[in-house]
């Protein structure tokens, strides 16, 4: 249900930025390619009324019977093709549509790797030659195919040749497309002049033509326009506009600086290929040395994020003989790497490791003798961080590193150890069943603000909070003790760590401030690890500190609610709730329901004090779905039941010393038509 949405899209109002004019050529190169421009979108039904069409994008007819688009686009189209009908029209109103197949999509195959790994790039600040901070790119290899399975198309546009020609700086262009955020009345074929402004790859670097597949533009682009083919003035198309630079007015609403990005036209020649996937793999390699030369240098990296964790642990500097290990291993995508290091009691210690070319890679650290996990570093992100101990005897522990993505060539990752003696938590042992708090959160606002939650501390509680902007915006953290502040990290990244320990009783509260800009969609997760001391409770909104008052059915019921709200709103539908009920918690808790004929069942299930709870559905004893996140919140679905069915539900808690006095369950199960 969770994905992670591209933070770059197509983009907001039209600004008269254009200095191309229609000239007579432009105007013959439009009404020749007019016609095979199409709006494209997916035909619902409304419940029982009539359909309801939903306009996504624009696409254009690259080959016979085939249309182009952006990926993006091609994804929201597959995404709700089910149950439902995509299409391509030339108006609104069209009711001589093209139907799409969606099994017939391809997209790029350097969209989704590349992508997921320039959201975690981090680079040398710009004003600090000391700091670090994450950059922004333009989604790469935006571009994707869909073949027509009913309907006749207008003739394929012609093609440029990158080999015989290319766009020349300030050459006017046009595209013909369907812009239509904040625009009056239905989506219009419009024809917008513009000109081209740059040409680089997609890491914003001055390269030969052949390796410039990113088309920098400036006229008027907005939501809409996403896959508009853009034609240069002998007809050809050149490129398809992808996504435009915006900024966010004081009323909420997204403006353009009337800067916008095109992908070059043979990206999406190449889906029309057969060994489409192999032409991708042999510019791997390129493009892995390119963003490779665009990173911090990791040693410097990893250098930086063990001096913030020094100084969280309040040693003021870290001294050369601290760093006990400095190497370089290979990663492959078969075995993990293991590096053996020797742990000496009352240390703590840091193992760091970054992959040289950005490569998703992660990390646990494991006792030599018997293979116990002391800790592991799974973030979606090439630099993983595991800090352990101190520990009260010398032992031999293990370094695993191993690759989390399908790696498009063996990477080099940088590896340091570090150990000190720390200043605030001294004598802590980590708790080994994980953090005892997280939230991910899907952010829908666009303003900036401040998220908080309130725990009940005692003295001596020593806990690591920290998180995650998985699309690698800036994020901050604050935690304060009874309205002051006992730690923060506000530097400019986007894994924030702070590490406390309360000195007395009182409300812990931790900030997690996200600044304006941050665009919506973006994945945020937040995690508080327990060290030593007594362990913090999650304080509901209103609790006090000393209550232990239980929490009210409607309480529990709008918990239960939220649990639930993000795979109603995935699906755009609201379930029938059939069983709910709150029981206590010891171990695991095991009953029946009842599924009918043609349901889709829901479960959902909330312990309130924010402690880890697991939920497990089968059918005769056969594990249809699980959720074993550490979340307070699980949720299970399975598939339609072709016939009624009596499956059995499973919610554990892994402490059997331990009774949750009160856990919220909902079954509810969805009509599927």
């Amino acid at each position: 249900m969770r994905r992670i949405l591209v933070a770059l899209a197509l983009l907001a109002s039209l600004l008269p930025t254009s200095r191309a004019q229609t000239s007579p050529e432009f105007k013959e190169v439009i009404e020749r390619s007019i016609d095979s421009v199409y709006m494209v979108g997916v035909v619902r039904r409304n419940g029982t009324g009539p359909e309801v069409f939903q306009f996504v994008g624009t696409a254009w007819v690259i080959a016979e019977g085939k249309l182009a688009t952006n990926a993006h686009v091609a994804e929201s189209l597959l995404e709700a093709s089910i149950g439902n009908r995509i299409v391509a029209r030339r108006s609104w109103s069209d009711r001589d549509e093209l139907a799409l197949s969606p099994g017939s999509i391809r997209i790029h195959p350097a969209y989704v790797p590349w992508n997921a790994r320039l959201k975690r790039v981090i680079v040398r600040h710009d004003s600090d030659p000391t700091a670090a901070r994450s950059m922004n790119f333009i989604p790469i290899a935006d571009v994707a195919t869909v073949e027509v399975a009913a309907g006749e198309t207008a003739p394929p546009l012609v093609l440029s040749d990158p080999s015989k020609s290319q766009p020349g700086l300030s050459e006017s262009v046009v595209y013909l497309g369907f812009p239509y955020e904040n625009i009056s009345g239905f989506p219009t074929l419009h024809a917008v002049p513009g000109y081209i402004t740059a040409k680089t790859d997609f890491f914003f670097q001055r390269v030969p033509w052949k390796d410039s597949y990113l088309i920098h533009y400036c006229g008027p682009v907005v939501g809409g326009a996403s896959g508009s083919p853009i034609l240069n003035s002998a007809g050809e198309v050149i490129g398809l506009i992808s996504a435009a630079e915006n900024n966010l007015s004081v009323n909420g609403e997204r403006t353009s600086f009337g800067f916008a990005y095109g992908q070059r036209v043979d990206l999406a020649r190449e889906l029309l290929q057969d060994d489409f996937a192999a032409v991708q793999a042999a510019r791997d390699g390129v493009w892995c040395e390119r963003l490779a030369g665009l990173l911090l240098p990791p040693d410097e990296l990893l250098e930086q994020m063990a001096t913030a964790q020094a100084h969280q642990d309040g040693i003021e500097r870290l001294e050369p003989g601290q760093r006990v290990l400095r190497k370089e291993v290979t990663v492959a995508q078969r075995e993990p790497t293991r590096i053996p290091v020797t742990v000496e009691a009352g240390q703590r210690y840091g193992f760091l490791a970054a992959a040289h070319d950005g490569s998703n890679i992660d990390t646990q650290v494991t006792i030599k003798a018997d293979g116990s996990v002391l800790g592991a570093d799974v973030a979606p992100d090439y630099f993983p961080v595991i800090w352990l101990g101190p520990y009260d005897t010398k032992q031999t522990v293990q370094l695993e590193i191993h690759a989390s993505e399908v790696l498009l060539r063996d990477t080099q990752c940088s590896v340091h150890v570090y150990r000190y003696e720390p200043q605030l938590i001294t004598g802590a042992v980590q708790d080994e069943s994980g953090p005892f708090f997280t939230r991910t959160i899907a952010w829908t606002s666009e303003a900036g603000q401040t998220m908080s939650w309130r725990f009940a501390a005692q003295p001596e509680s020593s806990v690591m909070f920290s998180a995650t902007s998985t699309d690698g915006y800036d994020i901050d953290l604050a935690v304060l003790l009874d309205g002051e502040i006992l730690g923060s990290d506000e530097t400019p990244d986007n894994v924030p760590i702070v590490i406390i320990t309360a000195p007395h009783a009182g409300v812990l509260e931790l900030q997690l401030r996200v600044p304006a800009g941050t665009p919506e969609g973006a994945s945020i997760e937040v995690n508080a690890l327990h060290f030593s001391g007594p362990k913090p409770a999650l304080l509901r909104e209103g609790e006090d500190v000393g209550s232990d008052a239980e929490h009210s059915a409607e309480a529990l019921s709008t918990m239960l609610d939220e649990a639930l709200a993000g795979v109603w709103n995935a699906a755009g539908v609201t379930g029938d709730t059939v069983v709910q009920d709150v029981f206590a918690l010891t171990g695991t808790v095991e009953f029946q329901i009842d599924v009918p004929a043609g349901h889709l069942p829901v479960l959902a299930a909330v312990a309130p004090n924010g402690e880890d709870i697991d939920m497990a559905l089968l059918l005769n004893a056969e594990v249809l779905a699980i959720d074993q996140e550490e979340d307070a919140r699980p949720l299970c679905a399975t598939d339609p039941v072709d016939v009624a069915r009596k499956l059995t539900v499973q919610v554990t808690y892994a402490n059997p010393e331990v009774t949750i006095p009160q856990v919220a369950f909902r079954f509810c199960t969805v009509k599927v038509k």
